[in-house]
């Protein structure tokens, strides 16, 4: 696929899939965005898909009909706009991008061997974070409904580290405790706080790590753009 076709394939399923309050071209891609940065769109759009239609929420854009991916890392900023997410009526979460959490090493840390204010080491970035609404800064984990990385590369023994460390710092295995969700991406996780996490990778090999996910509650999805 070409690259406009593929920008249009992502704008046509936000426009789908999250309502905005203006009729106007999504305005998610700069035309010098990079393959890793379009992935990241293309699968945003994806998961907005899901959880409309197998969710079964209602998302809209907070502001306008702009969808920024913010580049770079941390936390929080309400300069850009996010996705909100509705049950019915009631605003139940927000999804955001490249937004970093606070992790578990640095909560459970005690007071007085801990920094006051967070280093680099003590927050970690996902590239998409579905979260409780009208926060600030960093979220907690138990405050994050779900976590995506997206990897548009080959699959490889590193990216599986580095997931499985996010998990780490995301919560702890832990008996199965229900999520926020009804139906998709999975109504119960075997982790405390019940956080859900997911890997998407354009490689097929991904597949492979099937069995590592089952055990510590990721999930990893083979999605190319197409």
């Amino acid at each position: 696929m070409d690259l406009a076709s593929l920008k249009n394939e992502i704008i046509n399923m936000l426009q789908e899939n999250v309502e905005a309050s203006e009729e106007s071209d999504y305005q998610v891609i700069k035309d010098d965005e990079k393959a890793g940065k379009l992935y990241e769109a293309y699968v945003l759009a994806s998961v907005c898909s899901s959880l409309k239609n197998k969710e079964g929420l209602r998302l809209e854009l907070s502001v306008g009909e702009k969808i920024y991916l913010k580049r770079g890392t941390g936390p929080i900023n309400r300069a850009y706009p996010c996705i909100e997410a509705y049950r019915d009526d009631e605003l139940v979460a927000e999804i955001w991008t490249d937004v970093c959490f606070m992790s578990q090493s640095y909560l459970r840390t005690s007071e007085y061997f801990r920094s006051t204010t967070p280093q680099y080491g003590d927050y970690h970035e996902l590239d998409i974070l579905m979260v409780e609404p009208k926060l600030d800064s960093y979220p907690l984990p138990e405050q994050i409904w779900l976590g995506v990385e997206c990897k548009n590369t080959g699959m490889r023994k590193g990216i599986l580290k580095e997931i499985l460390g996010v998990r780490r710092e995301l919560s702890f295995i832990n008996e199965l405790r229900k999520t926020k969700f009804k139906n998709w991406p999975q109504t119960e996780a075997k982790s405390n706080p019940p956080c859900c996490l997911m890997l998407y990778s354009s490689d097929e090999a991904v597949e492979k790590y099937r069995n590592t996910g089952i055990f510590y509650d990721i999930k990893f999805m083979h999605q190319e753009m197409e």
